[in-house]
């Protein structure tokens, strides 16, 4: 805690009734007017009252400060911390709450408790088992009414600026933090969807336990939250949260819906007003003392005098005003027409006072210079009456000012001129003869024309120094009609500015609006979908069951299936067993029979080639016959069959055959087929090799035959 200074206090700031005490007063107002403000809070039951005083008693190290009674249902202002280097203060504030839901039934300090959490930089909920609800601070009433008005009347951000940073701490022996937070958010679903609870969401800290805290050191524990509170872009001062809690006290006694924004505006209005006051208070004592200046001034620069002075009272009024409220505007608008008021009655005081000095003059020099034409000789009154007036319209100017001056001389020589020269006028011709009076014609025509070209010039004169002065006028006149033009097109670009900022902030809050209803309809179609889909999943959970029984007992008709195929595959795996067997005993019988006839195929092929070499002997014999032998036996085709011996066919007539011969060759024919078909298949080869070669023996022994019974 270095470069601070700890005062205990131990002051209430708010009675029961909720208005402010005279300590509260003389601290807030007098002693903390301009001081920089961060507030911390401390809320909970009466219960934990004594557990807070000692808290930050503990914090702060002030072993032998005074802890307030339990039973003091006032706003206690504990100590306040300075901060040199930070250049604020700390107030520590402790009040207690109670869950009470009816309003009519609270105090005035129990309905100011939302309204000094929203003035408040960090609040701390102490709480433990009696009365659970009362220690959330964001679940009270009054914190709910209150900002939830805010959250409808302002934009989001400035409502969570308002929002404090929210920190519990658990007081409670035997339940944990978590279990009482979870039932208490289970008791406030009414409000879990809302915006306002999606700001308390960003402002919560969580909690801490009194052991955890025993830990630490004031630094640890509120450094990182001890920031001077903000409201509306304006900080707290003591000036701020005494004028908010004078108003918000106002608006309970009554007997209005308490409303933090009102009060602002009210607090706003008041200091704005104030302001304004002293800018025109300004204004008046630059003009007023101009106005009683002698000679009055001229209207030009009074003229000019006012718009300078009220340019610099609007610019006090702007420097010093800084609040952000729409009545920030309106008394500006009442500064302005309370200036263009007073200037309308400075400005008759002027007039009133200027007439009063030109007249003065008019009469004093008038009087003067009228007594003296009428002392000057018969002969020249006229030309002395003309002199007095020129001395009077040149004296008149130089000394006479201010806004009257020029109807002043103009009413004197509409009076006191034409009034002189009547008067003169009866006095000469009273005087004077007929015959003088012709002279004195003679002498006034030409005194008339001189004075007349006398006066022709001198007005002629003073014609041109006027124009010349009008010019100057007509000038300076330009001069300011053209810095009006630019201020007012300045002003108009401002405004329009202004406009179009409007216009794009109420489109921008036209789009917010229209995507607001479109998200509401949205969420109702999500809810009637959220209603159809819990009907189609009770559906579907009742289908799925009865799915699920479908299926056991499709699952208990497979078993007792997979148990009949289990034994049928076991009885199919013996009769393959058997089937197996009996393959191999026929295999080795069928090898058996084929060694048999390969070894009778090879006798065959032997019994062939010496049938072969002796067939080849008889043709070589047969070659040896004669030609028409020859040709005898071998073209013989009549019901007979070809032989062919190597390349030379021959046939021969089987019906000339015995009997016994044919049967005996028909008979060697059926054996020799009968033991190649025994092979089955796998014999059809060694089948035809075997016709061939009973072929080729039927061939042999008929051709033996022949050989043997005929002659050649």
């Amino acid at each position: 805690m270095a470069n601070t200074t700890v005062t205990w206090r131990s002051v209430p700031l708010l009675n029961a009734s909720g208005v402010l005490t005279p300590d509260g007063i003389r601290l807030l107002e007098l002693e903390l007017n301009e001081e920089r403000l961060a507030v911390i809070t401390f809320v909970g039951p009466p219960s934990t009252r004594t557990a807070r005083n000692e808290l930050v008693i503990k914090l702060l190290g002030q072993t032998d400060a005074a802890v307030p009674s339990s039973d003091d249902e006032s706003l206690i202002l504990l100590a306040s911390v300075s901060h040199r280097e930070r250049d604020f203060q700390l107030l520590f504030l402790d009040i207690n709450a109670t869950n009470i839901t009816d309003p009519d039934a609270c105090s005035g300090l129990e309905q100011l408790i939302g309204a000094v959490c929203a003035l408040s930089s960090l609040v701390i909920s102490c709480y433990d088992e009696i009365n659970l609800m009362s220690s959330f601070v964001s679940l009270l009433w009054q914190f709910q009414s209150l900002f939830q008005t805010l959250v409808d009347e302002f934009v989001t951000v400035e409502v969570f600026e308002i929002i404090p940073k929210l920190l519990s701490i658990d007081y409670s022996p035997n339940r944990s933090l978590a279990d009482k937070l979870v039932e208490a958010k289970n008791k406030g679903q009414e409000i879990s969807a809302s915006t306002l609870a999606n700001l308390i969401k960003l402002r919560d800290l969580g909690f801490f336990c009194p052991n955890s805290i025993a830990q630490m050191t004031f630094d640890d524990f509120v450094g990182d939250f001890a920031t001077v509170k903000s409201l509306f872009g304006l900080e707290m001062t003591g000036e701020v949260l005494g004028g908010l809690l004078r108003k918000l006290s106002l608006q309970i006694d009554e007997q209005r819906p308490l409303d933090f924004g009102i009060a602002w505006d009210d607090f706003v209005e008041d200091k704005c007003r104030a302001q304004a006051e002293e800018a025109l208070s300004t204004y008046v004592d630059c003009v007023h003392p101009a106005v009683l200046e002698h000679p009055p001034m001229e209207f030009e620069a009074f003229k000019q005098l006012h718009e300078d002075i009220w340019r610099l009272s609007l610019d006090v009024y702007r420097s010093t005003s800084k609040f952000k409220s729409i009545k920030y505007r309106t008394v500006r608008k009442q500064l302005k027409a309370d200036i263009h008021i007073q200037y309308d009655h400075e400005l008759d005081s002027l007039t009133q006072k200027s007439r009063e000095f030109c007249e003065s003059i008019r009469h004093d020099l008038w009087a003067d210079l009228y007594a003296h034409a009428t002392q000057t000789p018969d002969d020249r009154t006229f030309a002395a009456m003309l002199l007095a007036i020129q001395e009077f319209d040149q004296q008149y100017n130089e000394k006479a000012s201010g806004p009257e001056k020029a109807a002043v001389l103009r009413s004197f020589y509409k009076n006191e001129a034409i009034q002189a020269f009547h008067q003169l006028e009866s006095v000469i011709t009273q005087q004077w003869s007929e015959q003088r009076l012709q002279k004195l014609r003679l002498q006034l025509e030409k005194d008339f024309d001189d004075k007349k070209t006398d006066l022709v010039k001198h007005f002629m004169h003073k014609e041109a120094e006027l124009r010349s002065g009008m010019a100057r006028d007509m000038e300076t006149m330009q001069k300011m009609l053209e810095a009006k033009v630019a201020r007012a097109k300045i002003e108009e670009s401002e405004a329009k500015r202004h406009r179009d900022k409007l216009v794009e902030l109420k489109r921008h809050n036209t789009e917010l609006q229209e995507k607001l209803v479109i998200l509401e309809h949205k969420q109702q179609d999500a809810l009637i979908q959220n209603a159809v889909l819990i009907t189609q999943v009770g559906e579907l959970e009742h289908v799925v069951q009865r799915e699920i029984e479908s299926r056991t007992e499709l699952v208990e008709t497979l078993a007792l299936t997979i148990d009949k195929a289990k034994k049928e595959e076991f009885a199919l795996n013996e009769r393959i067993g058997e089937l197996q067997l009996e393959l191999g005993e026929k295999t080795l019988r069928i090898e058996g029979e084929l060694q048999d006839l390969t070894q009778r195929l090879r006798k065959t092929n032997e019994e062939k080639e010496e049938l072969q070499e002796k067939l080849s002997e008889l043709m070589f014999k047969v070659t040896a016959l004669p030609e028409a032998l020859q040709q005898h036996l071998f073209c013989v085709e009549n019901d007979g069959f070809r032989i062919k011996c190597h390349s030379r066919p021959f046939c021969c007539k089987t019906h000339a055959l015995p009997a016994e011969l044919k049967e005996t060759i028909a008979s060697v024919l059926r054996k020799k087929l009968q033991k190649a078909q025994c092979g089955g298949k796998e014999s059809r080869g060694v089948v035809s090799i075997v016709i061939r070669c009973a072929f080729r023996m039927l061939h042999e022994t008929i051709f033996m035959y022949y050989l043997s019974h005929h002659t050649f």
